[in-house]
């Protein structure tokens, strides 16, 4: 399963290669500008159920729970969601429970996967899943792994991506102090460029994994002390420099040689969530909106992108993920 990382082109480019919400906070005109967008993405849901991957009919869960929050940040009725919502999210066969770990928010050894698992209960959140006794038990598998510095213990071999959704998951589901304590140490694996890594190249900072991470200290910041603020915010001016200070052309990023839609996309929502105006970025971004309602990605032969789309429509917005959880 794909997480969201700045190889996404690299993986999309190789794939190709071997075959040819009411919106929280959002305006009703918001939300009707984009119903086109909408219809794209509601479109790309299989059986109304899942974003299937790379392999025709095989759901990627990760994409799949972030299209979830993109329809609803594009203002779509709850009613419309219900069937992704109750496969992906009220689904304990499927998703797996701690004592029955044989499903997606697991690994093969029976490992919670983080990342997943914090991205899976923050959008449980976010459209007021009716799953409050598996929520409960994944959010007790997180906190379990968590050790006494605050910090995701290190035999779970943690990434940007898993504290980051971690705190998320935590603080969107009234668990702010661990959500607090685990920021906290989030922002100690700062790189020396200011940036957080995207899980693959780990010694330098990336757009994604940087404005992910940018949405998780953000999440954390009114229920700081002043002296763990200031280290909040102090770890949130590096990371929007490093941001600022990457951008090509001042409005969007690159890897591999052309424009990382899906990083320009974290990258923006992070600015958003921690208050930094972004307007070229943002006006990059709808220059790749197509007349489909996708957006476009360099592989998506002039076409709007499934995987792009599912995560981009907040960043559209001019929103962050924060947005959809007050």
């Amino acid at each position: 399963m794909f997480q969201t990382k700045s190889g996404l082109r690299l993986i999309a480019t190789v794939a190709a290669a071997t075959i040819t919400i009411i919106g929280a906070g959002l305006p009703a005109q918001a939300a009707s500008k984009y119903a086109v967008t909408d219809a794209f993405l509601k479109a790309k849901f299989t059986n109304g159920q899942f974003i299937a991957g790379f392999t025709p009919g095989v759901a990627d869960y990760g994409f799949t729970l972030e299209g979830i929050l993109q329809r609803k940040a594009l203002g779509e009725p709850r009613l419309s969601l219900a069937p992704a919502v109750s496969y992906v999210l009220e689904n304990p066969t499927l998703s797996g429970t701690p004592s029955k770990p044989s499903g997606f928010l697991f690994d093969a050894k029976g490992n919670l996967k983080f990342g997943i698992a914090g991205k899976w209960a923050f959008t449980s959140a976010a459209v007021s899943a009716n799953n409050s006794p598996l929520r409960k038990q994944v959010l007790k598998a997180i906190l379990s792994k968590i050790d006494v510095t605050g910090d995701l213990a290190a035999g779970t071999n943690a990434n940007s991506y898993d504290r980051a959704w971690s705190v998320l998951a935590l603080s969107a589901n009234h668990q702010q102090d661990r959500a607090l304590a685990l920021a906290l140490k989030m922002a100690s694996h700062q790189l020396a460029d200011g940036g957080f890594n995207d899980g693959w190249t780990l010694g330098t900072g990336s757009p994604d994994g940087t404005g992910i991470t940018l949405q998780a200290l953000q999440s954390v910041k009114q229920f700081a002390s002043k002296k763990q603020l200031a280290v909040l915010n102090a770890s949130i001016a590096k990371a929007v420099a490093f941001l600022t200070g990457s951008l090509v052309s001042q409005n969007h990023y690159e890897s591999y040689g052309d424009y990382n839609i899906n990083g320009t996309e974290y990258a923006a929502m992070g600015l958003t969530a921690v208050g930094k105006t972004n307007s070229a970025v943002k006006t990059w971004i709808l220059s790749k909106l197509n007349a489909d309602g996708g957006l476009e990605t360099p592989w998506s032969a002039g076409s709007g992108d499934t995987y792009a789309t599912a995560q981009g429509a907040v960043a559209m917005l001019g929103e962050s993920y924060l947005d959809l959880v007050k």
